[in-house]
């Protein structure tokens, strides 16, 4: 290839990687590329129902993993678009289901050798944090169980007990005081 064709050909690839849309410059310590799916990886995988889930809204982007275990729709490792929010990150898990404790949904991630905790309220749709923070490549998205049917359960049987134990002293005194 001559000199002029090669720095046509290279001038050609700065251009039109800083013009195309899909091409992100990344930090190097924001994204691990082995972390990352393409599209292109994923294409021919069969989308079933599973624990591993394929974003298959978001064509022509780069997918990454993210996994979403407690009470979600579809718990287990999802591939999403990359720069996606916790919400919407939450959406494609099939979001919390009936038992969902969404006031306090918390992010693991894991960075520098260290797991940092972060939490967020999304009751009530949730604040503008829970809208505004973006998901990573490794991040875990935990969502806890709501316990308080299952609480009210065992403290309404426990007081149900504790009456009937409670009556039926007062009726046996009242057996003993009429013999």
């Amino acid at each position: 290839m001559s000199k002029p064709n090669l720095k046509k050909l290279f001038s050609f690839i700065i251009v039109a990687a800083f013009l195309s849309p899909s091409f992100t410059w990344a930090a190097p310590d924001s994204i691990d590329l082995q972390d990352l799916a393409l599209p292109s990886e994923v294409k021919d995988l069969a989308k079933n129902s599973g624990s591993v889930f394929y974003s298959a809204t978001s064509k022509n982007k780069t997918l990454m993993p993210v996994h979403f275990w407690g009470e979600v729709g579809k718990p287990g490792l999802h591939f999403i678009p990359v720069d996606s929010k916790l919400v919407k990150g939450l959406s494609f898990a099939g979001g919390g289901n009936s038992n969902a404790k969404l006031e306090e949904v918390v992010v693991n991630r894991y960075d520098s050798g260290k797991v940092k905790r972060f939490e967020f309220d999304l009751g009530e749709g949730g604040d503008v944090d829970a809208h505004e923070y973006v998901l990573k490549p490794g991040d875990t998205v935990f969502v806890e169980r709501d316990r308080y049917i299952e609480n009210r359960a065992y403290y309404t049987s426990l007081f149900s007990v504790a009456l009937t134990i409670i009556s039926s002293i007062f009726i046996l005194k009242r057996i003993e005081e009429q013999r």
